[in-house]
């Protein structure tokens, strides 16, 4: 990444959805337009995010400066709690999803319509899927298609092949886990995708949920995945640096293309994600002392 511009950061809304806890409607509106005026050229957003659709489509109605980049996912239906989650694949199901994307956003048009959790997709109905996800690119609903979350090995020839244009993957590039830069980065350069790292503080693990989440180790989690984050929060405190900013930054130093994902719950947490970036990378001696960490628990 070396250092970007903020046109590699795109903000995630499922926060500001409410699917991590309450919000207020006006606030996330609010802090959607703060992240326009700060510059901010790219905003993610999905059915399965609570109100998230509906809080983007009002900021936009609202901004009057250059219209941003917008993608959303089609796959999993609304919800508001994360945790919770229901699915149509079907070629009807995915149709209507798309058009009340549309709708609810204000758009005729998406930039990039994302596969929402590919994992979920059996093989035996991921052909006609991912025929139908170039379907809605052919007749204009979006400009590019993508893949969003992360692909079982199964998946990964309709990657090769040339079917979709974006990658998105959730906890495979963060100061938890670098995988990404061995396997699915690799991948979309060979054959012409973006990448977009999502989640680089690891759902909040390398955040504000760092405490909770190292006392009790959410079902989701892995207690590995924990023991990672505790040596990154040492680090963190031995620079006298907190643990979000430094996971942060330490995606900045990372030599490799692709855009960062970054996911807040209201303004507060918007700024202070924002304030991170724009210190730049980490020292060189600190940046390496974090990837040691991947070479000395292996």
């Amino acid at each position: 990444m070396r250092d970007p511009g903020i046109d590699k950061i795109i903000v995630g809304t499922a926060g500001l959805g409410g699917v991590w806890g309450a919000v207020e409607s006006e606030e996330s509106i609010q802090a959607i337009y703060e992240a326009l005026s700060c510059g901010i050229c790219a905003l993610d957003t999905a059915p399965a995010y609570g109100d998230a659709e509906y809080l983007v489509g009002q900021a936009l109605s609202q901004w009057n400066g250059t219209n941003p980049a917008i993608s959303t996912k089609v796959g999993r239906l609304k919800s508001y709690v994360a945790t919770e989650a229901q699915y149509d694949y079907t070629t009807i199901g995915m149709q209507r999803s798309v058009e009340e994307s549309l709708k609810t956003l204000g758009l005729a048009q998406v930039d990039v319509l994302f596969l929402h959790e590919p994992a979920v997709l059996t093989a035996d109905i991921a052909g006609r899927v991912v025929s139908d996800m170039r379907g809605f690119k052919e007749q204009g609903l979006a400009k590019k298609i993508g893949v969003g979350g992360n692909p079982p090995s199964w998946f990964m020839p309709y990657l090769i092949e040339g079917q979709f244009d974006v990658l998105m993957e959730y906890n495979l590039l963060n100061a938890c886990n670098i995988e990404a830069l061995h396997s699915s980065i690799p991948v979309c350069e060979q054959n012409g995708m973006e990448y977009y790292a999502a989640s680089p503080l690891n759902m909040g693990l390398l955040g504000r949920k760092f405490q909770d989440f190292s006392l009790v180790v959410p079902n989701w989690l892995d207690v590995l995945t924990v023991e990672q984050a505790k040596r990154i929060q040492t680090i963190a405190e031995r620079y006298n640096v907190s643990l979000d900013v430094l996971a942060l930054r330490f995606l900045l130093n990372i030599d490799a293309s692709f855009k960062m994902v970054i996911g807040a719950a209201n303004k507060r947490e918007l700024h202070s994600s924002l304030s991170a970036i724009n210190q730049g990378i980490l020292p060189i001696d600190i940046y390496n002392e974090i990837l040691q960490t991947f070479n000395d628990y292996r």
